[in-house]
């Protein structure tokens, strides 16, 4: 009866995961796209970032495979920010048509901007390009770009 609940609650868990994946990718690359807008990831915004995700209860189930998104995304960021830029806005435009994903993604996103204070040009031209591509504006969350 036990292992019958424990292969139930495992079936559960890998279901729930690859629900969330396309979430967890977009939020994690969103996250990152907005950080490098300027030019470089601050530890400020690293550190936004890394709480954030663990703080996500959409996201807690994928543990040490957030580091390993985070580190190919940022990879792919640092090798060509062009690249890393498609890929990201790809995962992004995913999870476009689920309303509920699109905000998670881009308020997440927002929060990584604000992380050092005042929001740059950078930022916002990212996160209206974000967006544009969730069917979100940035007035509807308090800012202006």
């Amino acid at each position: 009866m036990f292992g019958l609940k424990k292969k139930l609650f495992g079936a559960k868990v890998a279901a729930k995961k690859l629900e969330n994946r396309d979430l967890m990718q977009a939020v994690v690359g969103a996250c990152l796209l907005v950080a490098a807008a300027d030019g470089s990831i601050s530890k400020e915004e690293a550190g936004q970032i890394d709480k954030q995700l663990r703080a996500n209860k959409n996201l807690e189930h994928f543990g040490s495979e957030i580091t390993a998104q985070t580190n190919l995304y940022t990879e792919q960021l640092e090798a060509s920010f062009r690249i890393g830029r498609m890929n990201i806005l790809r995962e992004i435009k995913d999870i476009a048509s689920n309303p509920l994903d699109a905000e998670e993604v881009f308020v997440n996103a927002i929060a990584v901007a604000e992380a050092e204070g005042g929001l740059d040009d950078g930022e916002l031209k990212v996160l209206s390009e974000i967006g544009t591509l969730l069917g979100l504006r940035l007035k509807d969350f308090g800012l202006e770009g």
